[in-house]
């Protein structure tokens, strides 16, 4: 039985918030670095610095760089698929 990785941007900005873990997030073709403060499903907030932050929309992230090792590998099992 075949089985998939699901592992979206949104779970790795949240899993880097959990573990107070440094991002890049590409914007735009801009990179964005800094500590996950909050994440919504809608935004990101990054804080760049101790007294400035970013905000980007979740839509317009193309990438995110984690600053950690890769977490361990969840699967869920492929669907069937009708013929």
């Amino acid at each position: 039985m075949e089985t998939s990785t699901i592992y979206s941007m949104g779970t790795a900005l949240d899993r880097a918030q959990a573990n107070n873990l440094t991002v890049d997030v590409l914007v735009s073709g801009v990179w964005l670095s800094g500590r996950v403060v909050a994440a919504d499903g809608h935004g990101v907030v990054l804080e760049v610095s101790e007294n400035e932050h970013a905000v980007a929309r979740l839509e317009s992230v193309l990438a995110v760089l984690v600053h950690s090792n890769v977490p361990a590998r969840v699967t869920v099992p492929a669907q069937m698929q009708p013929y």
